[in-house]
């Protein structure tokens, strides 16, 4: 084969490798959003029916905070909203404050969910962020009011989806709790002991 003729065959071989390459990619960052598109999908499901159905309070409560733990990166939650604290304490600060978060953020968003009685959620688009996971641009159709504007940001985690973050019409649920999170540790004058207690209690 001449030399020229050989160059020119290379070139193309290289051109189909990376053709090739790219396709792969695609197909892998599509069936990674649809996959969190589904998880999504099951997610608002569940809370949708949690929120209308006849149990107590309390049982809401129990079920809502399963299904916090099952489904949502509570570590990776925990550890945001705690901020620089975090990395000065030890594991089973790390587990209490963690506990003590989840079950704030169960009852504050828990009364939040009622709201959503009747609606029904449609997905709109997704992207693929990076680093920040997928996010799942989803609109909330509410009776007798305007829709709402929801987006999910997940990532895979052990092989399983997780949640990270709600963005309710462009207000982030975690950076909301960091300040909040921030402002409760300054009041208790730095005492996570204390920060723990108070979450507890709301």
């Amino acid at each position: 084969m001449p030399l020229i003729e050989k160059a020119l065959f290379q070139k193309f071989i290289a051109l189909l490798l990376i053709f090739a390459f790219l396709s792969v990619g695609n197909i892998s960052s599509a069936t990674e959003i649809k996959k969190a598109e589904s998880f999504v999908e099951y997610l608002s499901d569940s809370i949708i029916r949690l929120v209308e159905s006849d149990i107590s309070p309390e049982q809401k409560h129990f079920k809502l905070e399963a299904l916090l733990k099952n489904n949502a990166s509570i570590n990776t939650i925990s550890r945001a909203a705690l901020g620089v604290k975090w990395r000065l304490i030890d594991e089973n600060e790390k587990k209490e404050f963690s506990s003590a978060f989840t079950n704030y953020l169960v009852k504050k968003y828990g009364k939040q969910f009622d709201e959503f009685q009747g609606a029904t959620m449609a997905v709109e688009r997704s992207i693929d962020a990076g680093k920040r996971g997928i996010l799942v641009s989803t609109r909330f159709i509410m009776p007798g009011t305007s829709p709402i504007s929801v987006k999910w940001q997940v990532w895979k985690q052990k092989g399983a989806m997780k949640l990270v973050d709600i963005i309710i019409e462009n207000i982030s649920m975690l950076t909301m709790e960091r300040e909040e999170i921030k402002n409760r540790l300054v009041s208790n004058k730095g005492s996570l002991d204390d920060l723990i207690a108070e979450l507890i209690s709301r």
